[in-house]
């Protein structure tokens, strides 16, 4: 969603700190987004006009950063992180029939549901062979890590869905695996090509998860409190896609019973749950739900900043801690 005043001031710090890496980033991810498939090549070009404000890899890079530029196996492999961030996209859309994405109609809506399938496995496996074709086989296993637990989180979300007394631990299991997994790739990736901080690996990690955490949260306020101009997507769509996340399991909670039981009365006898989205926004809202969730952001977005303890006097310390501000003052 756009960025203002001081959110996008503290994305800028983020990313002027690594302005000649990403400038190179750019090219890279050009590059790989490339095919000599004309269809291919036609749905590569549509994805890349939607790109993101690049988070993933601006985390791989700041971790990577020496004294100078970060190198340019780092580069490459916060490339290889945006075509994983890319294909996990396009698969999205795909499972949820998205029409639209960052304001674009969706592969899936321009090309058909075959191609948005195999465009992301293209991406997928794309990024495995050229990683271990370049014998970055640390970054190669991480990554691996990070899109198998992203595929059980899919199949979780598809076994829960539309489960309305869905439990905090079960939703902080799906956004631990589907959203912090590859965010907590990214920051230790970046470790690996640091010659000082590749012994804070794992503390990097967690970082990362942490800052993965916080970040899904606040995205899943946004689909109760944004509007469908900023977002580039309807609000309400985990609703009517059966995705039940905190806003709504935390007002859940604090309901009386009689009124938990209203609702479900209400969900079995609509088939078309859009139908029901302002009762469970008036529901969210009068339950405090969004307030509950956006503490629970700022919990993780404490636990990642003590996270960097161990990276106390590098400059990592100082921008990786802008980096859980700047997640968490999106909501502002």
């Amino acid at each position: 969603m756009p960025l203002a005043g001081e959110d996008r001031v503290r994305l800028q710090t983020l990313q002027e700190w690594i302005a000649p890496e990403l400038a190179s980033l750019e090219s890279e991810i050009a590059k790989l987004l490339h095919s000599d498939l004309a269809m291919l090549e036609e749905i590569l070009t549509h994805v890349s006009l939607g790109r993101g404000k690049l988070l993933r890899p601006t985390l791989v890079l700041i971790s990577a950063r020496g004294e100078e530029r970060a190198p340019a196996d780092a580069v490459f492999a916060a490339a290889c992180v945006e075509l994983i961030h890319t294909a996990t996209l396009v698969h999205d859309d795909f499972i949820d029939e998205a029409e639209t994405r960052r304001g674009l109609p969706s592969v899936n809506t321009q090309w058909g549901a075959a191609a948005a399938l195999i465009t992301g496995d293209y991406l997928y496996t794309k990024v495995f062979a050229l990683l271990t074709g370049r014998g970055l086989h640390d970054c190669m296993r991480s990554l691996a890590r990070a899109t198998h637990a992203m595929s059980r989180a899919e199949m979780m979300q598809l076994e829960w869905r539309r489960r309305m007394d869905l439990s905090v631990d079960d939703y902080m299991l799906v956004i631990r695996n589907k959203t912090a997994s590859l965010i907590e790739s990214s920051c230790e990736m970046g470790s690996f090509f640091h010659p000082d901080l590749r012994k804070h690996h794992a503390a990097l990690a967690r970082f990362g998860r942490a800052v993965g955490m916080a970040f899904q949260i606040v995205d899943d306020i946004f689909d109760y409190h944004g509007d469908q101009e900023s977002l580039g997507k309807p609000v309400g769509g985990d609703w009517r896609e059966g995705r039940i996340t905190l806003p709504f399991i935390a007002a859940w909670n604090a309901a009386e019973e009689g009124e938990r039981q209203s609702l479900r009365k209400a969900v079995d006898e609509h088939p078309d749950p859009s139908v029901l989205w302002p009762r469970v926004r008036e529901f969210v809202d009068e339950h405090r739900g969004v307030e509950a969730s956006y503490e629970a952001a700022r919990r993780f977005g404490s636990e990642a900043k003590e996270a960097l303890d161990l990276l106390d006097g590098s400059p990592q310390h100082e921008i990786l801690s802008t980096a859980a501000d700047y997640v968490l003052g999106r909501l502002h």
